[in-house]
């Protein structure tokens, strides 16, 4: 071998050699990324390992928040049910109430007739007696008239004038009629009230008193009912339409039935 050709092999392993290095130079700068990519996917997966844990510990407490949710669903299922329950049976006690409302209704209509038909027949025996009723009637006005201040004052109202049979032409008639300068009580008298002569003086003459005699259209009106006789359904019927009731007592004098606390109605 010559020395040029021994030359030339030399050169040719020296650049041999160098290519080695390079490519040597080059997987271990590939394997220094490989290995920080490694590094990077570990510690990666030590935070995705976190993520999950946590996620696992959040499953847990979502897990038992439902499980008290199924429980209060439960208990709320329960709670309807009973309801619903409860409901039923009150159903069935407004059907039994409305039915004996129904019933009540009934009869109460045939009491109403039966009193009609008795107030008829009073009416009538009334009628028949004539004098005798108008006499009792003149001592019903003249009782109820001899008293009304008194009463009337123990119940705060002072009477300064007092009427009897006041009219006007083309008016109707009023038995008793009390005033104090404010306030003024129209009374009506009769033997024996009737359910009609409640209805007549509260729904005709109270009414019409002030257009009749618009004198006293700025008075406090109140109305009144006195009666000899007078049952104790249309006692109550009277205190709750806000009138007044006089009767005759027990030792033959007048007294107002109303209770100390009641209050009369203002027309």
């Amino acid at each position: 071998m010559t020395d040029n050709e021994l030359k030339a092999l030399v050169a040719g392993l020296a650049t041999a050699q160098a290519k080695t290095d390079i490519q040597l130079a080059k997987m271990a700068i590939q394997s220094e990324k490989t290995d920080r990519k490694i590094s990077e996917l570990a510690e990666q997966h030590k935070k995705t390992d976190k993520i999950l844990l946590k996620s696992d510990e959040q499953h847990k407490k979502t897990d038992k928040i439902l499980l008290k949710s199924d429980e209060q669903h439960n208990k709320t299922d329960k709670i309807l049910l009973k309801s619903d329950e409860q409901h039923k049976k009150n159903d069935i006690r407004l059907e039994k109430i409305d039915k004996i409302l129904f019933e009540s209704a009934e009869q109460h209509k045939k009491n109403e007739i039966a009193h009609e038909i008795l107030e008829k027949k009073i009416l009538q025996v009334t009628t028949q007696l004539g004098n005798l009723g108008n006499i009792q009637g003149d001592i019903a006005e003249d009782l109820f008239r001899r008293n009304v201040v008194s009463l009337l004052k123990a119940r705060g109202i002072l009477i300064k004038n007092l009427g009897f049979r006041v009219k006007m032409p083309g008016t109707a008639e009023y038995d008793i009629v009390a005033e104090n300068g404010k306030e003024i009580v129209v009374l009506e008298v009769k033997n024996k009230l009737s359910s009609r002569h409640i209805r007549r003086f509260l729904n005709v003459q109270l009414p019409k008193f002030r257009s009749e005699f618009p004198i006293y259209s700025n008075y406090k009106l109140y109305g009144a009912i006195g009666s000899l006789i007078i049952s104790e359904e249309l006692e109550q019927i009277a205190i709750d339409e806000g009138l007044f009731v006089f009767t005759q007592n027990m030792d033959g004098g007048a007294s107002i039935i109303n209770s100390s606390n009641f209050k009369a109605k203002s027309w």
